[in-house]
């Protein structure tokens, strides 16, 4: 009897020592309506942070344990779970669901609400349909694709700002800029002249300036938010009047670890230019009739003299334009398991503009992290950008000055006058006035470009973090700090012998830095119950923002 007891007891023993060996599970997935493959099905080892997908024959691999619960996932159909044995193959068909599933949208806070169950109008766009015209501003990506947006681009310029409109202008006293809001952090969209008319003559017309929502890289976007009215806006408060853009940067995605590659160049040109007189010269008529011409008129306009036959005549607007091209690269890589999950990206854009001289570079870097301890999830992102503008006087020209800007004073070149001669052999300028003061000169374009050029560089630092605790299904708290930092520094250079004011004959130099900071600190405890047919809902918080702004003139 008792050598039996024994037996048993070595029985057991042994069958435990097999019951815990890992071994290859292996297998495919189908549909159960057609016994199709299906790809990229996620499959998990329940209760262990161990997983991996089907490949695009259906087919996978996994390393489990006799008794372990493998979960297979997809979007679209219901959840399967088989039980690993002694075999190790394992196939499955998933049954495709039927019900439609309520559409969830992301409203003020953050928080996320059934459409049908919001009482204002608040729309979506997803990063696909974002990227099928992507540009670097993604502001221009949303034209056409918004209802009752109006979307306007400053110039064509390398590193062009734009301005966004909702549903209309609402208030004369301001730009009617909607307030935009990135991962729950309040995020500037400031178009700065960074100067001062008074100072070093700067205009807001009179270059091409960057509105800061370029600092994103439009591929790091998962989803945007447009809420259109005061109702849905609320929550922001005054500012947010005009509406309010929500964006949500990408998170990394349960299963094995993805990367992306992505590589553009584009190429672009002026293909429609004004048409040309080619008839008549430089020059005007006195009320007297007397004609002035050549160096007796200190005009630009071509009202003179009939151009001779085998006098030139210059298509000078053709040849100022030149062919712009843009390389546009970026990178990620991303992963998750069932408790956490990561995004890294990284990108690079180099744009050169059709004006010459002229010129748009930025680089960003950005983090998302998330990961879950029981009731507790933790989320944080950081991202990094620099944004370097070379640019000059395009319209308007400096206050003071009687010329009218590099793309302005193209339009107007007479054609008998070639514009490319801006330099005389020993390099100084070549003055078409050379009779009056310099300061009334009309400069020409290619010495406006080279010998009055802006630089703009901007570098930026973005960050959040986010602890949201589920206390029970229907009581939750959630904490967010976050941070919006940027330095934009402009340089200036005016050559001496440039037609401006005299207070600048001799050149002049400024630089001109504006620091911009946002820290914000969010509190709010949600309370949501189903009762039936009805849903209740109590939002409590408090928020604390500070906002800073400085500047440094320097001549």
């Amino acid at each position: 009897m008792k050598r039996k007891l024994l037996l048993i007891l070595s029985g057991v023993m042994l069958s435990s020592s097999l019951w815990a060996q890992t071994k290859t599970i292996s297998g495919k997935v189908t549909n159960a309506s057609d016994g199709t493959s299906m790809s990229n099905v996620t499959v998990a080892i329940k209760g262990k942070s161990i997983s991996t997908q089907t490949n695009s024959d259906g087919t996978f691999t996994i390393s489990a344990e006799p008794g372990d619960i493998l979960v297979f996932r997809a979007l679209g159909s219901s959840e399967s779970q088989k039980l690993v044995g002694n075999g190790n193959v394992i196939n499955v068909a998933l049954v495709r669901r039927e019900e439609t599933l309520d559409e969830v949208v992301v409203t003020a806070m953050g928080i996320k609400k059934e459409k049908k169950a919001l009482g204002y109008s608040v729309q979506e766009i997803g990063s696909n349909e974002l990227m099928k015209n992507k540009s670097t501003n993604m502001i221009n990506s949303l034209a056409g694709k918004i209802a009752g947006v109006n979307v306007t681009q400053t110039s064509g310029g390398a590193g062009a700002g734009a301005s966004i409109i909702l549903r209309g202008g609402t208030s004369l006293q301001r730009d009617n800029q909607p307030l935009f809001v990135v991962d729950g952090v309040i995020y500037d969209n400031s178009t700065n002249v960074n100067g001062d008319s008074g100072f070093d003559g700067a205009q807001s017309t009179n270059s091409v300036y960057s509105n800061r929502v370029m600092d994103i890289n439009p591929e790091d976007i998962e989803n945007v938010s447009v809420l259109k009215g005061p109702a849905a806006a609320a929550l922001y408060g005054s500012r947010a009047a005009a509406g309010v853009i929500l964006i949500t940067t990408k998170k990394g995605k349960e299963g094995t670890a993805s990367v992306s590659i992505s590589s553009r160049f584009i190429s672009n040109w002026a293909n429609r230019l004004p048409e040309q007189q080619n008839r008549y010269k430089r020059g005007e008529y006195q009320i007297d009739g007397k004609l002035l011409d050549g160096d007796a008129t200190t005009t630009m306009g071509s009202w003179g003299a009939r151009a001779g036959q085998d006098e030139p005549m210059y298509n000078n607007i053709k040849d100022f334009f030149k062919s712009s091209s843009t390389w546009d690269n970026s990178a990620s890589i991303s992963g998750g398991s069932k408790n956490g999950s990561f995004y890294f990206s990284a990108s690079d854009f180099r744009q050169n503009g059709i004006i010459p001289n002229s010129k748009f570079d930025k680089s960003t870097f950005r983090f998302n992290g998330e990961q879950r301890y029981g009731i507790l999830k933790v989320a944080g992102n950081v991202s990094y950008s620099i944004a370097d503008q070379l640019s000059s006087l395009t319209s308007g020209g400096l206050y003071g000055a009687s010329g009218e800007g590099a793309v302005q004073g193209a339009y107007i070149w007479p054609r008998n006058l070639d514009m490319k001669h801006w330099l005389n052999d020993d390099g100084s300028k070549y003055r078409l006035f050379d009779f009056q003061l310099v300061q009334n000169d009309f400069d020409n374009p290619y010495w406006i470009l080279n010998k009055m050029p802006r630089t703009d560089k901007t570098k930026r630092f973005t960050g959040s973090f986010n602890a949201n605790l589920d206390i029970t299904k229907w009581w939750s708290i959630n904490y967010t700090v976050g941070i919006d930092r940027y330095t934009t520094n402009t340089n200036r250079l005016t050559t001496a012998g440039s037609g401006v004011d005299i207070l600048y004959k001799n050149g002049m130099l400024s630089e001109n830095d504006r620091t911009y900071e946002y820290v914000s600190s969010n509190f709010m405890t949600n309370f949501k119950k189903k009762i039936n047919d009805f849903d209740f809902n109590l939002m409590l918080g408090t928020m604390l923002e500070n906002t800073g702004v400085e500047y440094t003139y320097v001549s």
